[in-house]
């Protein structure tokens, strides 16, 4: 796959065109991830609404019936319910982590091996979160696509 940019001064907004012999699971990945780009999300802080970009949340978590949003230094609530955001964002680089939080693969540093066949994902930010036994897979396929990419 080749990457061109081009500087335009006559265009207001970025325009990216993809040019393929086939659509292949690789092109419409590329696809998915640029539409995901101008996504948001609609949350809750206070009594204030907010429309939070998918590209700054780390991950989202469900506790206690509430789902809640966390970026880098801001947490948000959310009136979704876990799987209906998992549906939304899984195609702009989230995966299921545990049975109450999906993540931002884009915003994670690494991972470390913790006792029981569980991970400990590294974010960008320095918080650490637990991936479950259940889950290890989706983690390493989502790990080895962003390596691939």
């Amino acid at each position: 796959m080749r990457l061109i940019l081009c500087e335009r001064q006559e265009i207001e907004n970025p325009e990216v065109t993809i040019a393929y012999r086939e659509m292949t699971a690789k092109v419409i990945r590329v696809a998915e991830f640029v539409r995901s780009v101008d996504q948001t999300v609609l949350c809750k802080k206070g009594s204030e609404e907010v429309a939070v970009p998918v590209s700054d949340i780390f991950y989202v978590e469900s506790v206690d019936r509430k789902v809640f949003v966390y970026c880098e230094s801001e947490v948000f609530q959310c009136g979704f319910k876990l799987y209906e955001l998992e549906n939304v964002l899984m195609n702009a680089g989230f995966v299921r982590i545990s049975k109450a939080a999906i993540l931002n693969v884009e915003k994670l540093k690494g991972v470390k091996t913790l006792v029981n066949s569980r991970l400990e994902a590294i974010l960008t930010n320095g918080e650490r979160i637990c991936v479950t036994r259940k889950y290890l897979k989706n983690i390493k396929d989502a790990l080895l696509r962003r390596n691939s990419r």
